[in-house]
């Protein structure tokens, strides 16, 4: 069990609301902790980890080693010493570690009841198979063990909300224009007003004629919204993810590698092809689902017909897995790819790092190509 000292960051993260890398129940619980919702369906039946930190956290080579996986990223669960002062820091486990149950078990203490950490390791070993923490993805993943965590556990950053409503107003002035009867700059006033009650508070009054148009009630409505957040949220971030994508896949292509014997250059040339490939798959598979949405909105908007997109909110979730994995797996990719070579550097690579990268990517990508651990 591993003591962390850097107080500063623990201190740092609990300022931040949960991102795809970082979910923070501390915060969860500081906002929700003394609600119905937060205490009636919990994440975690433990109270401890259901105010711990879980971070997808990209691993050092001595890391990878020890953990004896081959991706970059582990999940990581951390207790804060004390939840009142973070700046006493805590202490963190891998969920792949060895002995990670045993770990869990001190962590609880030795009084803890066998049932609750067997169901709470269970949740925390669904959620290290995940590429990322993305709200949607989370929320879905969980539910096949058959338990429902209330949604303040999947609120989605403010930042991102920031970025999203913005992108939002575009997306729904149209409905706003059918729904409230107004277009013009009065269309655009108040759909900037309703894209962040609908990030932010979906039971806002003010949104009651979008309820009757959808013609969603009690927690169809819920679960409808949530649907519709969900796919926003993907549309915003596959049009942010474009600009990157496509110079990272030609660096990826045209990087050099040092150092290397002809049969290696052979095989990391198709290998980086073969990732190239599978990512363009990834974004015409996400797309197609996007596309999928946009046809059911537009005949909302474009025909008045409000079922087959009330269908369709219905039905989001259960694409959450897949079009949140795949959108998990680009982004990995071109954050790590960018990180590693900033733009306007020489995308450069000793061998035995590319073996270790290609492997990451195809792993990341659900490629199986056993020649990459040699």
């Amino acid at each position: 069990m591993a003591h962390s000292s850097k107080a500063r960051s623990l201190a740092y993260i609990r300022e931040s609301a949960s991102t795809a890398r970082v979910l923070n129940l501390h915060r969860v619980f500081e906002k929700f902790g003394d609600t119905e919702e937060w205490a009636s369906a919990p994440l975690f039946r433990s109270e401890r980890l259901n105010t711990a930190f879980i971070i997808k956290h990209t691993l050092r080579a001595d890391e990878r080693e020890n953990l004896r996986i081959e991706r970059f990223t582990g999940t990581k669960v951390i207790f804060p010493l004390a939840k009142q002062d973070l700046r006493l820091g805590g202490f963190s486990l891998f969920v792949e570690q060895a002995g990670f149950a045993e770990g869990i078990q001190e962590a609880l203490g030795k009084d803890a009841d066998p049932d609750v950490i067997a169901a709470d390791v269970e949740v925390l070993e669904e959620i290290a198979a995940l590429p990322s923490l993305d709200p949607y993805l989370l929320r879905e993943r969980i539910g096949r063990l058959g338990t429902r965590p209330a949604r303040c556990y999947f609120d989605i950053a403010d930042a991102d909300v920031e970025r999203v409503e913005t992108y939002v107003v575009r997306e729904i002035r149209k409905l706003v224009e059918l729904a409230y009867g107004i277009e013009g700059p009065e269309a655009r006033l108040i759909s900037g007003k309703l894209a962040k009650l609908i990030m932010r508070d979906e039971k806002a009054k003010a949104l009651d004629p979008l309820r009757q148009t959808l013609r969603l009630s009690g927690e169809e409505y819920a679960q409808g919204m949530f649907g519709w957040k969900g796919f926003l949220y993907y549309k915003w971030n596959l049009e942010a993810l474009r600009p990157t994508f496509e110079p990272v896949a030609k660096e990826i292509l045209s990087a050099r590698f040092i150092r290397a014997h002809p049969d290696d250059e052979t095989f990391l040339n198709q290998t980086r092809r073969s990732i190239v490939r599978a990512l363009y798959q990834r974004i015409d598979e996400v797309d197609k689902a996007l596309k999928a949405y946009d046809t059911a909105f537009n005949s909302l908007v474009h025909d008045g017909e409000p079922g087959a997109f009330r269908d369709f909110l219905l039905e989001a979730p259960k694409m959450f897995i897949e079009t949140g994995e795949y959108l998990a797996s680009i982004n990995h990719i071109c954050s790590f790819w960018r990180f590693r070579f900033p733009p306007g550097t020489p995308s450069r690579i000793e061998v035995d790092d590319a073996y270790d990268v290609f492997r990451d990517f195809s792993t990341s990508l659900g490629q199986d190509d056993r020649r990459l651990a040699a």
